[in-house]
């Protein structure tokens, strides 16, 4: 294989990691560790399917239908795409997942290294990095993974390696039940799936930017798909493996964050706290670059122009800089809310668009997204305390309900009713 091919997917590979390894991806696997205890490797199974495996296949997926995420979206109805990347991008990104990595970045990174920087000063140095990051599209992704990941893993290495060599304590039995579930619900609030949809282009658009021959494309990305699976697994594995060493200075009702912060102390000292602010910080910028790189993309192809990709870039620092003062916690909670919803469709979408060429029409997607869509918002009500006696009746007679699967075997109905009834198929869009 050409060595340019080679070394291409990995620096791609590279920026992939980093953009999946949001603040949220490093507090999550310790926290899996601590309730897994022993069982700490079903736990990292649990992980690896939900929230390294499936991200990553979502790229591939796309890759599959064609290059271009509309293939996927497309055939459930034409206005899919537009109204999918409305909410991502409007309500999601804009007004919650950007406003939450500026105001982590200064609660769990610039706060621990110092508390003379005022938080609405780290939040405009935030949003001003993300800009002059993001200004140039076609650089983004060359920009994280030659210069922000490495120093980013070397980091996080820095963290794992203490914690496999020189371990804080041994795993201990914690009674949990199902730790593989457990765990494999846990990676999806990662939201790294919803990500590997919404930015898999960004990472097609690096591969053709004329380095590699348009016919070594494929081998580019299953490149960069395999680097950052690597990455992912050894950090997360890592992350995983400290929480379960961890009993004996952590109780599982501890917030994640509180208990990471404890748990790097622990291990590495005040030098610990050092480390994990740099760790927090680049993860939240490379996170957020990603995502305002593509919703910019989006909204200056959504408005035919007439709203620059720079002005849309300008739009999200102001907007997420207003939200972010208000902190972490007082950030509004509503995204979770959609978030619950459109998980299922996007784990839908994501199986679809592996074997979209093997399907006869577009009947399965827009079976199996009606069918996810009802019932992962009948299971959000219900869990967000709607007392609604039918919602409840029809989840409880339904496989894996318990495991808050409910959506998934209807899902899988109404794609089979849906190749039946449908026979029309919508013209993919050429890359």
């Amino acid at each position: 294989m050409d060595s340019k091919v080679i070394k291409k997917g990995i620096i791609v590979g590279f920026a992939l990691f980093s953009t999946f390894f949001g603040a949220g991806n490093l507090i999550f696997p310790p926290g899996i560790g601590a309730a897994s205890g022993t069982q700490w490797v079903a736990g990292a199974l649990g992980l690896f399917c939900s929230g390294i495996l499936l991200p990553v296949i979502a790229v591939i997926a796309v890759n599959n239908s064609g290059g271009d995420v509309k293939n996927i979206l497309n055939p459930v109805t034409p206005w899919f795409y537009n109204f999918f990347y409305l909410i991502m991008v409007l309500i999601l990104a804009t007004t919650s997942t950007m406003p939450k990595l500026a105001a982590t970045t200064h609660e769990m990174g610039v706060r621990a290294l110092t508390d003379k920087v005022p938080m609405p000063v780290t939040i405009l140095i935030f949003f001003l990095i993300i800009f002059f990051i993001s200004k140039d599209a076609s650089s983004v992704v060359d920009k994280i993974g030659k210069y922000l990941t490495p120093v980013l893993l070397v980091a996080l290495l820095i963290i794992v390696a203490a914690a496999v060599i020189t371990p804080i304590g041994a795993p201990v039995p914690t009674g949990i039940e199902k730790p593989f579930v457990g765990a494999l619900i846990t990676g999806y609030n990662t939201g790294d799936l919803t990500l590997g949809l919404m930015c898999a282009s960004l990472f097609f658009n690096a591969l053709r930017d004329g380095e590699i021959k348009k016919s070594q494309i494929n081998a580019g990305i299953y490149i960069t798909a395999l680097v950052a699976i690597i990455g992912l697994t050894i950090i997360y594995v890592g992350l995983l493996y400290l929480g379960a060493t961890g009993n004996e200075y952590v109780t599982t009702d501890m917030s994640m964050a509180t208990m990471l912060i404890i748990l790097v102390e622990q291990l590495l000292g005040k030098i610990g706290s050092g480390v994990l602010a740099i760790i927090v910080i680049l993860a939240c910028i490379t996170t957020g670059v990603g995502i305002a790189t593509i919703g910019a993309e989006f909204v200056e192809e959504f408005t035919k122009g007439r709203i620059k990709y720079t002005t849309w870039l300008i739009v999200v620092c102001i907007l997420g800089g207003c939200l972010g003062i208000l902190g972490v916690n007082r950030i509004v909670g509503y995204a979770s809310f959609m978030f619950a919803v459109i998980y299922p469709i996007c784990i839908v979408l994501t199986f679809l668009g592996l074997i979209k060429k093997f399907l006869p029409n577009d009947g399965p997607f827009k079976g199996g997204v009606l069918m996810a869509f009802l019932f992962s918002l009948m299971e959000t009500l219900v869990n967000a305390g709607l007392n609604i006696s039918i919602f409840k009746i029809i989840l409880s007679k339904m496989p894996l309900a318990e495991y808050g699967f409910s959506w998934l075997v209807p899902s899988i109905v109404g794609m089979i009713i849906g190749a039946f009834i449908i026979k029309t198929k919508v013209p993919d869009v050429i890359e």
